[in-house]
């Protein structure tokens, strides 16, 4: 069996997705696959995957009709064959020493997941973040993964991909944001093997895009809805039941603020929103204040005010 298999979803990232992939090519632990993941992509990263895959026989092409970030996920675990997975982000990228590392930690522990730190880039700065565990028990990763203690992303996780299938785990389809969370939820709802790295590699990848840019419409809030549904669901007559409806509730809130702009006044903002108070006072830090104003009916000073912020601190960062 191939030790570990890297699967990389791509859509239409030929301006970016070189350098991810040349830092796969440059891992110092050498059997592995990397399975490129082409999801109907109209650009060049069709003919990209097929010249790595030609350059070199761990990588492998596949060509599928656009499905979504989590189809194209859902694909590569159905062709992967290592015995662990990890995915990566065709914009991001990861330091030479990450499968070699994580693949030790896996084999000294007999670990189900290994879970390492992670890199914030943008173009002016990195930030190094540690996502330590409260413990590894497998309860207590999945409280600190849905209050966002830890993140939920998959490309820190090197995961034993039986478990995959032993527990009838895919990425959702149909929904946008919280794809990643979902699927480590419900493989975290089992009492599985986790071991933590204290270091990073994987370096995430920020431009610096505009707030305002960012779509958001009624199917947007509809969508979180939806989200939110399907989270109490899954840990319905659990102790994170509760906890998991204040949680999306909260990244609705959270969504609309940051991205619906163009969708709501003041007014709007307040009436749609108004009733979960006591949600967003349970969390800290000053977005907890702003997002209180925002639904107390001061939502477009506030958001005015945040998008000015946001720019000040883009241009210092440049200057910088």
């Amino acid at each position: 069996m191939i030790p570990i298999s890297v699967i990389v979803p791509i859509y239409n990232m030929e301006k970016l997705m070189r350098k991810c992939l040349d830092s796969i090519l440059a891992q110092t632990f050498h059997n592995y696959e990397c399975l490129l993941i082409d999801d109907g992509s109209t650009d060049g990263s069709p003919a990209i995957c097929d010249e790595y895959a030609e350059k070199d026989s761990r990588f492998k092409a596949f060509h599928k009709p656009n499905g979504g970030l989590s189809d194209a996920r859902n694909f590569g675990l159905a062709h992967a064959q290592g015995e662990y997975t990890i995915f990566f982000d065709p914009d991001d990228w990861v330091d030479e020493d990450c499968l070699k590392d994580m693949y030790a930690k896996a084999v000294e522990t007999d670990a189900d997941m290994v879970m390492c730190d992670i890199f914030y880039n943008d173009p002016y700065s990195e930030k190094y973040s540690s996502q330590k565990p409260t413990s590894t028990d497998h309860w207590d990763v999945l409280e600190d993964l849905l209050v966002c203690r830890v993140q939920a992303f998959t490309v820190t996780k090197l995961i034993r991909r039986a478990l995959y299938v032993e527990y009838k785990i895919e990425y959702p389809k149909g929904i946008y944001g919280r794809e990643d969370l979902y699927a480590m939820c419900c493989l975290l709802k089992n009492d599985i093997n986790i071991s933590y790295l204290p270091k990073a590699y994987y370096h995430y990848m920020h431009y610096g895009n505009n707030t305002e840019s960012r779509k958001y419409d009624e199917n947007t809030y509809n969508n979180d809805l939806t989200v939110r549904d399907m989270f109490t669901m899954m840990m319905k007559n659990t102790e994170f039941e509760q906890l998991s409806y204040d949680v999306m509730s909260y990244d609705a809130i959270y969504r609309a603020f940051f991205f619906g702009k163009r969708q709501y006044s003041s007014k709007m903002f307040k009436e749609r929103f108004g009733d979960y108070t006591s949600i967003v006072k349970t969390y800290g830090g000053r977005m907890k204040y702003i997002l209180l104003l925002s639904i107390g009916g001061l939502y477009r000073p506030c958001r005015n005010a945040f998008q000015v912020g946001y720019n000040i601190k883009q241009i210092l960062k440049k200057l910088i």
